[in-house]
Formats: structure tokens, C-alpha cells, sequence
């Protein structure tokens, strides 16, 4: 590749290096990194057709004296059915990384915790260099270690039913169970009157002193208290 690049393209890429935490993510285009060593950037996935880009940032890089590791890189189809046929096949493979026996796909996947781990890095579309909360779900493997999912990963093994709950404990330590609404219901239970009575709430950006995740912001969850329902169960 012939490439070059300007002082200005190594400019702007040292100044998002510099911000990079060890194990933080940078989201480019289509192409996704993490800060794995002093100097290094793991390429952990990309597209076909990001495969240029991806070239121009390893260039980029090797004239900063940094390293760009893609051993490990996973390059998703520009088709979105192959893309998630792909995607669906390599989430059903992955196993714990620490006993690697488990099978995620096959772990309590309802009893999961959501929490904020930092933060990465993107680039707007206007080339500003914007932060935001880094969302990982832990899941308690049957070896008593945790695994860490990214919220995307999640949904690939749990599905929409457990990627549209969330549990949470309030501030009087009470735990809860919040299910979203889908739109029918919702307007079916605002016409019959019933939606103060399934318990109900619209949630923002906190509710009752927690941070909601971003996918259930929004949206109308019955609120279920956890003790009730294993009562009743």
C-alpha cells in the first residue's frame, strides 16, 4: 500500500492514543480497537470492506512507534444476514475464559449484572473525539469465575427477552425485575386503564438511584419485585 499520511492524520490519531487507558476500546469507522500494551492496539473487529482503513491506521501507527496486533481480529461480512449468521455461530462456540469448559450460551443468562467499566472512545461524524460509559454484563460462570460481555455480545447469547430485562436493587435494597413493554402493550394497557396497575414506569437516564443502560432508556417497564415472584413461582 502506498499511502502516507499527513502530519495532520498523525496528529489526530497521537491525540486519541494518549487518551486510551490499558484494555479501553476506540471505536473507528467500522473497525473496533483496545489498548492491549504500552504501545499497542489490538484490532478486534472490522468489515470487509474496512480492510483499506484498517491498513492506514497500522501505517499510521508504525509511524508513532506503536504496534497494531490482528492475530485475533474478527472481519464481519459486509452482508447483514451472513454478518449475523456469523456472528450467531461464533456466539454459540464461546466458552468461559478461565475454565474454558462452559459454554456461555449455556450459563444463567437471566441472572446477570449491569454495570459501567470505564469508558471508550469514538470519533462523530464531524471528526471530534466523543466519550461514553463502557457497559460490560457479567455473568457468573459455573466455575465461580465471571465473564465479561460487551451489551452487543449479550444479546447474541441471551436473546431479546434477556437483552430487554434488567434487574436492579433499589435504594431501600430491594431487588427488582424491569421488563420492557413493547409498543402494543403499551398503548393497550394506557387504553384499558391498567397501566398504573401492572406496576408500570417510564425509564430516563436513573431510576430509584441507579444508572438504567442505555438500550433501556426510554422505554415502559412493568416493574416485578423479585421477592413476589419467587414466591409465587
Amino acid at each position: 500500500m502506498e499511502w502516507e499520511p499527513t502530519e495532520e492524520d498523525l496528529e489526530w490519531t497521537k491525540s486519541i492514543l494518549t487518551t486510551l487507558e490499558m484494555n479501553q476500546d476506540w471505536m473507528e469507522g467500522e473497525m473496533a480497537f483496545r489498548r492491549t500494551g504500552e504501545n499497542t492496539l489490538a484490532l478486534l473487529t472490522r468489515t470487509e470492506r474496512a480492510a483499506e482503513p484498517a491498513e492506514r491506521v497500522k501505517i499510521v501507527l508504525a509511524e508513532l512507534d506503536w504496534e497494531l496486533d490482528e492475530e485475533h481480529v474478527q472481519v464481519i461480512p459486509d452482508d447483514p444476514q451472513a454478518a449475523a449468521e456469523m456472528m450467531q455461530q461464533s456466539a454459540e462456540s464461546w466458552t468461559c475464559p478461565e475454565c474454558n469448559e462452559h459454554r456461555v450460551v449455556n450459563m444463567d443468562l437471566e441472572d446477570v449484572s449491569w454495570q459501567v467499566k470505564g469508558d471508550t472512545n469514538y470519533v462523530d461524524d464531524e471528526g471530534n473525539m466523543q466519550t461514553y460509559d463502557r457497559w460490560v454484563v457479567t455473568i457468573l460462570c459455573e466455575c465461580g469465575e465471571p465473564v465479561y460481555l460487551t451489551p452487543d455480545d449479550y444479546y447474541l447469547v441471551a436473546g431479546e427477552f434477556n437483552f430487554y430485562t434488567w434487574r436492579f436493587v433499589d435504594r431501600e435494597g430491594v431487588a427488582w425485575i424491569a421488563r420492557v413493554m413493547n409498543p402494543e402493550q403499551v398503548v393497550e394497557s394506557i387504553d384499558s386503564g391498567f397501566l398504573e396497575q401492572l406496576n408500570a414506569r417510564h425509564l430516563g437516564t436513573t431510576f430509584q438511584g441507579d444508572t438504567v443502560p442505555p438500550h433501556m432508556r426510554g422505554t415502559f417497564c412493568i416493574l416485578i419485585q423479585v421477592a413476589a415472584l419467587e414466591e409465587e413461582e
